[in-house]
């Protein structure tokens, strides 16, 4: 089937004995190596857009720190998923969502260029689940004695005892316990027992969660003044506000109640994008660890990626500039997902500071963050201040050799049974790689990434099917047959119209199908970078060898639109 991509350039050379027929000799360009992330897809409050868009950024910074000192594509998947991780504002790793019984269990995934993968789901005492993903990733490879076949997915105790008969530390659930998972925990837990109540009054379900709440140490490290019992959100919880990509709670942790239970109207203060400050009190932390401490074990003992941060870009260059290329939004009905705010796809400006030794800060000059061409900043979203996102991340990356990659980790769905496995670890639904074939001329290959809410994209496959879309150029036709589609606005589009939300799993649904999307398209011409999401929102960033400095966008949805999307495209010499 013919693809979009143009042809590698073509030179003329002649036969070694100077007879005047003409050989055509393909020139092969150099690879160049970059990073996408993503941060998640749901709303980010425009008063937290800042952190998010921070955090996306300084990841792609790292990975590419990574892919620049020679690492290979699944090695920078793993650092930058590993920052994330250890950054309370993403529901992975360190901060993630608990169980019913209060208990930290993540998933992960990582998929190289070959389409092999290693995952690890519902694992607990891991504060870096994407490496446990990784490690198994790579024994995955290694023989076994007596022919046996080395697993490429391990899940709850197995995938920890793995973990530790391969080195890797293990940490006890209250130190991957962030203030904000306990204040969730408490409210959710609340939240639950109303809401069983008033559909099953002669059911004592919350027996067990009552207990752990009232007498379990997150009470009282977390509401130690008892002020979580004036809290009521059964309606946030009867309307299935626990699946992934939507929101969590309409309460603002550590704002006043009004007479009703409702917040008050008073904004909320956050962190600013400052390194390793600890003497603040806020509902985010901003934590920069060592960039030498996410090297992996198959990375130590070769040149490390240099701590030298590079200088701010001022301005978007003319030949970057030539790469964003923005898609056009769709002008399809706001699907039931669809965002009750108006907005637009935008970024925000990062609030840089220090932090003294006295602790007071000391304010910079803002310098705004590269955006994706054709998007606009945000506008207020009325007095909404809080995230409604608590849901996997992901990253893509290519490195010098061309070698593409995919990596997803979530703490999954608050309040979800022990051992529910989420799509982040689950090749082909949240992360998926389609190979290059080796007759291809064009070496194409495809990676995406999803985030949303699981169980849907677990029906309808969701990461290889938009993987496969890019790949073979296709969309959902009449009948649901294949149809050809060179125009990849429409192409995701209807991933996420037809393929996803018009999926006989998915639609009439009592809880709404959300999903963003994440997908890059690689080819001897170039890389192309796109995403697309039905969702409030969605952060991420790019970043290419050649950059100084990632581009970051917070993807909005508008009204009038039930799909919001953009991309990047980069051509190599």
């Amino acid at each position: 089937m013919q693809r979009s991509s143009s042809s590698p350039e073509l030179s003329p050379i002649s036969s070694g004995d100077g007879a005047a027929d003409r050989v055509w000799r393909r020139k092969q360009p150099q690879p160049v190596a970059a990073i996408f992330i993503h941060a998640g897809a749901g709303y980010h409050s425009v008063a937290n857009e800042h952190v998010h868009l921070s955090a996306c950024s300084e990841a792609a910074k790292l990975g590419m720190s990574f892919l620049r000192a020679g690492a290979s594509a699944t090695q920078a998947v793993e650092a930058a998923i590993k920052y994330l991780e250890d950054r309370e504002i993403t529901n992975a790793g360190f901060g993630s969502n608990l169980t019913m019984d209060g208990i930290v269990e993540c998933d992960a995934t990582v998929v190289d260029h070959l389409g092999r993968s290693g995952a690890c789901g519902a694992v607990p005492g891991v504060r870096n689940p994407i490496s446990l993903a990784k490690l198994i990733l790579d024994a995955s490879s290694r023989p076994l004695s007596l022919r046996r076949v080395p697993p490429n997915i391990l899940v709850g105790e197995g995938a920890r005892e793995f973990g530790i008969e391969h080195g890797m530390p293990q940490v006890p659930n209250e130190q991957l316990v962030s203030k904000n998972a306990k204040d969730r925990y408490l409210r959710w837990n609340e939240d639950l027992k109303r809401a069983e109540a008033k559909l099953h009054p002669s059911n004592h379900f919350s027996g067990r969660t009552a207990e752990k709440s009232s007498a379990g140490d997150y009470e009282q490290a977390a509401d130690p003044a008892g002020q979580s019992s004036g809290r009521d959100h059964t309606n946030a919880i009867l309307t299935g506000t626990w699946n992934e990509g939507q929101p969590d709670s309409p309460h603002i942790p550590g704002t006043p109640l009004g007479e009703n239970g409702s917040p008050a109207g008073t904004a909320v203060t956050t962190a600013r994008s400052t390194p390793s400050s600890s003497s603040r009190s806020s509902s985010y932390t901003l934590r920069t660890p060592n960039p030498l401490s996410y090297v992996s074990a198959a990375f130590q003992g070769r040149s490390r990626p240099s701590q030298k941060r590079p200088k701010v870009r001022k301005s978007v260059s003319d030949d970057a500039a030539a790469f964003l290329t923005p898609l056009t939004g769709t002008n399809k009905a706001p699907s039931p997902a669809a965002s009750a705010h108006d907005g637009s796809v935008s970024t925000a400006e990062s609030d840089r500071g220090d932090i003294s030794d006295d602790g007071e800060k000391k304010e910079e000059e803002k310098q705004p963050l590269p955006t994706l061409a054709g998007t606009k900043r945000s506008r207020e979203f009325g007095s909404g201040h809080e995230d409604f996102v608590t849901d996997t991340v992901g990253a893509i990356a290519i490195d010098n050799r061309g070698h593409i990659a995919a990596g997803s980790s979530s703490g999954g769905i608050g309040m979800k049974h022990r051992g529910r496995i989420g799509p982040a670890a689950l090749v082909g639904i949240g992360t998926a790689v389609v190979p290059e074939d080796p007759e291809d001329e064009m070496a194409t290959s495809v990676a995406a990434v999803t985030s949303g809410t699981g169980e849907h994209m677990a029906t309808c496959i969701a990461s290889a099917k938009c993987a496969e879309r890019l790949f073979h150029c296709t969309r959902r036709g009449p009948s649901g047959q294949d149809i050809e589609e060179l125009d990849e606005s429409a192409l995701m589009e209807s991933f996420i119209v037809n393929d996803f939300m018009g999926h006989p799993g998915v639609r009439n649904q009592p809880s709404a199908g959300a999903i963003g999307v994440m997908a890059v398209k690689k080819d001897l011409s170039g890389i192309s970078f796109y995403f697309a999401h039905n969702t409030d929102s969605f952060a991420l960033s790019a970043m290419a060898a050649t950059d100084q400095q990632p581009t970051c966008t917070m993807s909005r949805l508008s009204k009038a639109h039930g799909v919001a999307q953009g991309a990047r495209r980069m051509r190599y010499d």
